[in-house]
């Protein structure tokens, strides 16, 4: 099934170019041509991410990403001309996903609509799976609870969200900025060596399966997972 796109822009030439871009790159389009008429879309529909513009008469596009923010977590791009740490700072707070400035290429924005789709369609797919057994170990995503041979591994709130995060992505290198993003949150500022702080103390908990978080230099950690004898 097609993926379906909202795009919110006062600017007709513009709203009219962005929809057949996206047509022709086999999105089903919807269309707004201000925030108020967006969000009536939004909540009549099916939409799998909104391309929205900031400045709109009767509801910019801030107060647009805010609503839709407290009803999903969708992935929202935003079309600006403001490119402000201010402003930027002000969208990662309403948990914006990604942002284009005008003027820009159509062709970009398609490409960063279906890399954000392709990431939350796998994110959810993910988020389906409850537990996972590796040996003597196991993870229960939603008890938050840990245990190697039934011992129960006493872990923090962010040890755990850390581990979770890792065996989500099993197998894939993930550098130390991104863990950094994904577990404390790009509003948080908190230095790189954290994350190596958490990775030593989870090896110590972990006991026989320390290992499996394995680093990979030059880059980060990943989690990876090998049967022993």
């Amino acid at each position: 099934m097609n993926s379906t796109i909202l795009i919110i822009e006062d600017e007709l030439s513009l709203l009219n170019i962005l929809a057949a871009y996206f047509k022709k790159s086999g999105f089903n389009t919807l269309i707004a041509k201000n925030g108020l008429e967006g969000l009536e879309l939004f909540k009549s529909s099916k939409v799998d991410i909104v391309c929205c513009d900031v400045m709109m008469p009767i509801i910019d596009g801030w107060e647009v990403s805010r609503s839709i923010r407290q009803l999903s977590d969708i992935p929202i791009i935003l079309m600006t001309a403001l490119d402000s740490e201010e402003d930027q700072l002000t969208g990662y707070k309403l948990d914006i996903d990604d942002y284009v400035t005008k003027p820009f290429s159509p062709s970009i924005l398609v490409a960063k609509a279906k890399r954000l789709v392709n990431r939350y369609n796998s994110k959810t797919s993910d988020t389906k799976i409850n537990q996972v057994i590796f040996g003597d170990f196991s993870i229960n995503f939603l008890s938050r609870s840990v245990k190697v041979r039934d011992e129960d591994i006493k872990l923090s709130k962010t040890e755990f969200d850390l581990l979770e995060f890792l065996i989500r992505n099993k197998d894939i290198a993930v550098n130390r900025v991104t863990i950094l993003d994904e577990v404390w949150g790009m509003d948080v500022y908190v230095e790189e060596r954290v994350v190596d702080t958490n990775i030593k103390v989870l090896r110590k908990k972990l006991l026989d399966y320390g290992d499996s978080l394995v680093t990979v230099f030059g880059i980060g950690y990943k989690f990876v997972y090998e049967k022993k004898n």
